[in-house]
């Protein structure tokens, strides 16, 4: 059967239609809304890079990242070793077996070593971006007991008019100064810088050992050394007994390394650590040879040492990274706030108007990240939250049609880019501090919305004689 009309859709399901649209045009307008905060996060990493290249250039000149390994005895030996060549005897070829002495050399670390030092860090500028770079005075006193048998070497066969000590760091550029070393009730001979072997790699400065050094005797020591470098100093624990303090004036410390200090005093005028260990948790010998396969003795050592990180406090590209993390949480409370002054207040609120808000609230993320270039974190962000606040608040204001309802906003933003300032702060507690704002959040629309009847929302009243459909 043919009917003149077409079927008539109810007001209800065309209401109801609308809001789930609505709905579902509000969740799209979030996913999209990511696109210039990834934009964002782009040149973030794009400023990170910067500031990266600008603190290589700093310690490229001042110094790069010291790491201390010594001091080192060397002494050298000779080996007796079968060698057959092949001669010519009465017109032939004969084979003889000859012994030939080869050099070697025996390595000892001391037996007990103390550093004792002072670290003055200070900030260095390129441009906008900042470094951290330091000047350190540490004097190191100890003594050897080399036991030649330990290394594997006849005491005999050691030539201690050819000793040497041998002393490495990372970088050389950064020596301001090193004292001659000093031997206890004997002569001092001065570092050198050497070269031409593998051992200079690691051992870049050498001594000769001064004279009056008995073979089977102690050998008492103590040299200073003055030097520069950049983010952070590491010792080697090369003592069998080692113990090392650090007294600085910078007051945000990052202890790290294969030991962090037996004690320690943190405040706002600086720090002072000291660390203890012993030979027995290292991972590498106390003696050895040239001879002797040790495996990679140089990344054994580099694994085993301790220090201290000069970390700045948060800046403000780290805190920027962290709070575009929580720019999703923004969306959700503000388009929630809006859509339920929708459903309940009968406030028409065009997708256009959400999308503003929507990039006003991104806004926040690209000013702070602009501001905490040229001031302090704080400052930045509580400048970039202000005016992003006071934006939305006075746009919003226009079509909430109430001031009540633009206070609602108002409170919202500021509450919570407080609390997001707190959870950016707090870096231990932030997982914790993040979870109950949403759960806080979560809470607070379930009790405004404890007595909407949502199924009546797509109703409309009953219809009367003026809105009934239309029959012919």
């Amino acid at each position: 059967m043919n009917l003149p009309f077409p079927p008539v859709i109810p007001k209800s399901m065309t209401r109801g239609f609308f809001l789930f649209l609505k709905i579902a045009g509000i969740c799209v307008l979030i996913l999209l809304l990511h696109i210039p905060l990834l934009m964002t996060r782009g040149i973030l990493m794009e400023r990170q890079r910067y500031q990266s290249d600008a603190a290589a250039e700093i310690a490229g000149i001042w110094g790069h990242e010291q790491g201390l390994t010594g001091p080192v005895l060397a002494v050298p030996y000779t080996v007796p070793t079968h060698v057959t060549r092949s001669k010519a005897i009465d017109g032939k070829i004969v084979n003889l077996d000859e012994i030939e002495l080869s050099p070697a050399t025996a390595y000892f670390f001391p037996e007990t070593l103390a550093v004792d030092g002072t670290v003055d860090p200070e900030v260095r500028h390129r441009g906008i971006y900042e470094s951290v770079v330091y000047s350190s005075k540490l004097r190191f006193t100890g003594n050897f007991r080399p036991d030649p048998t330990t290394a594997g070497v006849e005491p005999a066969r050691l030539d201690w008019s050819k000793a040497t000590i041998r002393f490495g760091l990372f970088d050389l550029r950064g020596i301001r100064s090193i004292s001659p070393f000093q031997i206890q009730g004997g002569d001092a001979a001065a570092f050198e810088s050497w070269a031409g072997t593998a051992a200079a790699d690691f051992l870049p400065l050498i001594a000769k050992l001064p004279n009056g050094v008995k073979a089977d005797g102690r050998i008492e020591f103590s040299f200073d050394v003055v030097l520069q470098g950049s983010a952070r100093l590491q010792l080697a624990p090369v003592g069998k007994d080692t113990r090392v303090t650090l007294a600085s004036s910078w007051s945000n410390p990052s202890f790290g390394g294969a030991y962090l200090p037996v004690k320690r005093t943190v405040g706002p005028a600086g720090f002072n650590a000291e660390w203890t260990t012993t030979y027995l948790s290292r991972g590498f010998p106390q003696s050895w040879n040239s001879r002797t396969d040790t495996g990679d003795l140089k990344q054994k050592i580099e694994q085993a040492s301790f220090g201290v990180t000069f970390a700045q406090p948060l800046d403000g590209y780290r805190l920027a990274e962290r709070a575009q993390k929580y720019g999703v949480l923004f969306f959700v409370l503000v388009f929630t706030a809006f859509f339920l002054f929708e459903v309940t207040a009968a406030v028409r609120i065009h997708p256009l108007q959400y999308a503003l808000v929507g990039a006003a609230l991104c806004l926040f993320f690209l000013g702070f990240l602009a501001l905490s270039e040229f001031m302090p974190a704080g400052l930045a962000y509580g400048i970039a939250a202000g005016a992003c606040t006071a934006l939305i608040s006075l746009y919003t204001w226009t079509f909430l049609k109430t001031g009540r309802r633009t206070l609602v906003i108002l409170g919202g933003l500021t509450a919570t880019y407080g609390y997001l300032y707190f959870v950016l702060q707090s870096e231990d507690y932030a997982l914790l501090a993040g979870t109950c704002a949403l759960f806080a959040g979560l809470a607070l629309v379930m009790f405004c919305t404890r007595r909407l009847n949502w199924y009546a929302l797509g109703t409309v009243n009953p219809p009367d004689a003026a809105t009934e459909v239309e029959t012919r």
